[in-house]
Formats: C-alpha cells, structure tokens, sequence
C-alpha cells in the first residue's frame, strides 16, 4: 500500500477572485481517490514543519521575513501569493508533506504527497507560487539516512526547476533532471545536471 501524504490546508488558502492558483485541485485530487475506492488509512497527516528545523539550508532572514510577514511587497510579487498566517502555515505543512513521503519512500517502497514540487523557490527568495523547495529540502534530509548516498530529483513539470537547479549545484549528493518547455517561465534558466528543454511552450 503506497502511503499518500495529504493535509486539508494544501487547498485552504484565501485568494483573491480571479486569482490564477487553481488552489482546490489538492482537496480535489483527495476527493477523488477516495470516490475511486482509496481507503482512508493509505492516507497520511504531515506535522506543520518548524522554521527552525530548516537548520540554514534556506536563508534565515529570507525564512524569518516571510514568517513574519515583513517581506517587501516586491518579494511577496514574485512569489504571487499575497502573505497571510494561513499561507505561513501552508507552506510548512506541505514542505513537511515532501519531506515525509522521502522518508515513507525509503520504508515502504514508495510514497506520494499530494502536493509540493516547489521548484521555483531559491536560498533567499520565492518565485513563481512556491516559497520553500520541498524538493530539496527533502532530498539533504534523504541523504542523512544510513541507506542513502545520492539523490535524483526527476522534474518533469512544462517549467525548469530553476530553483532546484541552483539550490543543488555543487551538492556531490544530489543529481537534478529537468524536462521542461525551452520557451517558457522561468526565461532565465539555472543549470541542472541535465536539462531536456522542449521547443513547446
């Protein structure tokens, strides 16, 4: 049975009408597990994850700013998601998601959070509607196991995982794939270990 990480505030956030963030497909992709017949104990409840326990792999005045609500607008522009305790909460929760499916992965074979990829975010800033890379964070927690020399983060979402790119560069540890679409967001690409770019947007 392949766990399945799920949390209710992936989709409780507030946003304003119109806004582009299709931010009900979490409780949505829940919904319908369970219409197809996934029982409710395959599923399992991430802890919201403490800012301190990042350990400085994401820059603490970045985290502190954020926490705090003091980002300057700009920062909160480039992330697209306007601040608020319930986003806070959020981000940790699903960041936790990540981090527990790695390691129900190395249990049971194989788990799956119903949220994160979290691909845009960088050491001191957020972009693109993700704020803490779930991905990597995930991946430095990974190899503190006994079992586990190397990592691969596999992306395949239409953007690069510039965040990821950066954050893992020079990480002997940590091997990033990107598939993505060449002439899409973000227009400045990083360098990860290997990137496919398609000419499709």
């Amino acid at each position: 049975m392949i766990p399945l990480i799920f949390h209710p505030i992936y989709s409780q956030l507030n946003l304003p009408d119109g806004h582009r963030f299709p931010i009900p497909k979490y409780q949505g992709l829940y919904d319908r597990l369970r219409l197809e017949g996934v029982g409710a104990a395959q599923f399992v409840r991430p802890k919201v994850l403490a800012a301190e326990q990042l350990n400085g792999a994401i820059c603490p005045i970045y985290m502190n700013q954020f926490v705090t609500g003091t980002l300057e607008t700009a920062a909160m522009r480039r992330i697209g998601f306007p601040w608020s305790q319930q986003l806070v909460t959020r981000t940790f929760t699903a960041v936790a998601g990540t981090i527990l499916a790695g390691v129900l992965a190395l249990d049971k074979g194989r788990a799956v959070n119903l949220t994160g990829g979290y691909h845009h975010a960088f050491y001191d800033y957020g972009s693109g509607f993700c704020i803490v890379n779930d991905l990597y964070l995930c991946a430095l927690n990974m190899l503190t196991k006994p079992a586990v020399s190397r990592v691969l983060i596999f992306d395949c979402d239409v953007h690069q995982g510039d965040g990821t790119a950066k954050l893992a560069q020079g990480h002997d540890g940590i091997f990033t794939v990107s598939i993505h679409g060449e002439k899409n967001f973000p227009f400045h690409k990083q360098v990860s270990d290997l990137d496919l770019g398609g000419v499709n947007n």
